[in-house]
């Protein structure tokens, strides 16, 4: 017991230097050193846990896509007809709210792959598109970016909303085409209302 509250602890020490030193310094220059000192961890500690920076970088790329593919696995798809707490958008928003440092760390990363492998999962979540006014590719591609453009600029708010009031937004975004998001006055600048 006492070795696994430790090991947890590492691991949070870990995460958190991780989380600023990424946000920092960028992915690239960060170093086990930094990392270590950071955490006050010593390296030899790291190593017992990771092999090096990338190792670590997968574990947590890994450790979020598993997340979200069980939520995708355990959950439905929203209907018109469910209530909000029983599909799975519900829940990944609900995750990516309690995991949103670590999640914007990772999305922001231009060495993450983690952008790449979620719009993956929700293309594979969302299906075929139901038109043939748009191949489907593009079509795949236009909803699997949007979803996960909404996910980047939600999470990076200050503040951030609660994943309740943002999943309400996504859900009336989700119905409505894009030039009913925005306002247009008649030379099609865009307008900004209240």
């Amino acid at each position: 017991m006492e070795a696994n509250r430790k090991r947890l602890d590492t691991e949070v020490k870990i995460q958190r230097a991780f989380i600023q030193l990424i946000n920092a310094e960028g992915f690239e220059r960060l170093t086990v050193q930094q990392l270590t000192h950071l955490a006050g961890i010593n390296r030899g500690t790291f190593y017992l846990h990771y092999l090096d920076k990338f190792d670590l970088l997968t574990h947590y790329e890994d450790g979020m896509l598993g997340e979200i593919a069980g939520i995708f696995q355990h959950y439905p798809k929203p209907t018109v007809d469910d209530s909000p707490e029983h599909n799975a958008f519900w829940e990944l928003f609900h995750v990516l709210y309690r995991e949103r440092d670590l999640a914007v760390a990772l999305l922001k990363s231009a060495d993450s792959s983690l952008d790449a492998r979620v719009k993956a999962l929700i293309v594979q979540v969302i299906g075929r598109p139901i038109t043939t006014a748009v191949p489907a590719a593009y079509a795949q591609e236009i909803v699997a970016q949007g979803i996960l453009d909404f996910f980047n600029y939600w999470l990076t708010r200050t503040p951030v909303d609660l994943p309740e009031r943002a999943y309400q937004i996504f859900c009336v975004s989700r119905s409505l085409a894009p030039e009913q998001l925005v306002l247009s006055d008649v030379k099609g600048r865009t307008t900004k209302d209240g």
